[in-house]
C-alpha cells in the first residue's frame, strides 16, 4: 500500500512539474523571461524529484524482517566471492581452499537465513527459537 502511495506522488510530482513547465511557456507573452526562468526551474526540479522518486526518501520503506534482509543482501555477496574463487581455482591461479571456504559461508548463512525467517526487526533468534 506504502509503495503505492510512493509511486502515486512521484507521479504527481512529475506531473506538477511538467504542468508548471507548460504554464511557464504558454504564459510566454504576459510574463518576462525573469519570470519565466525561476517558474520553469522550479517546474523542473519538481519533474525531477518524481522521475527520482524523492518520495521514498521523504517516506522511507516500514521493512518487517530487517535481519532475514541483511542476510539475503550477505548470500548475494557470498556468491561473488563463490564465483571469484571458482574461477580461481578453474584458471589455475588458486587452489580449492578458497572456494571450500565460500562455500561454508554460504552454507552457514542459510542456516541464519532459517533462523531470521519471520523474525520481525528487533526481535531476537534466541528467545523465538525452541530447544
Amino acid at each position: 500500500m506504502r509503495r503505492n502511495i510512493r509511486r502515486s506522488i512521484d507521479m504527481a510530482l512529475t506531473g506538477l512539474g511538467i504542468g508548471i513547465i507548460f504554464t511557464a511557456i504558454l504564459l510566454s507573452a504576459t510574463l518576462t523571461i525573469q519570470m519565466q526562468l525561476p517558474i520553469t526551474l522550479f517546474g523542473v526540479l519538481l519533474m525531477e524529484a518524481g522521475v527520482w522518486g524523492l518520495s521514498s526518501k521523504v517516506f522511507p520503506s516500514e521493512r518487517r524482517y530487517i535481519d532475514l534482509r541483511a542476510e539475503g543482501d550477505n548470500i548475494i555477496r557470498l556468491i561473488r566471492k563463490l564465483n571469484s574463487a571458482a574461477v580461481a581455482r578453474d584458471s589455475g591461479a588458486a587452489d580449492d581452499a578458497p572456494f571450500q571456504e565460500a562455500l561454508e559461508e554460504m552454507h552457514s548463512s542459510v542456516k541464519r537465513m532459517a533462523e531470521f525467517a519471520s523474525l520481525e526487526s528487533g526481535s531476537s533468534a534466541a528467545s523465538s527459537s525452541p530447544e
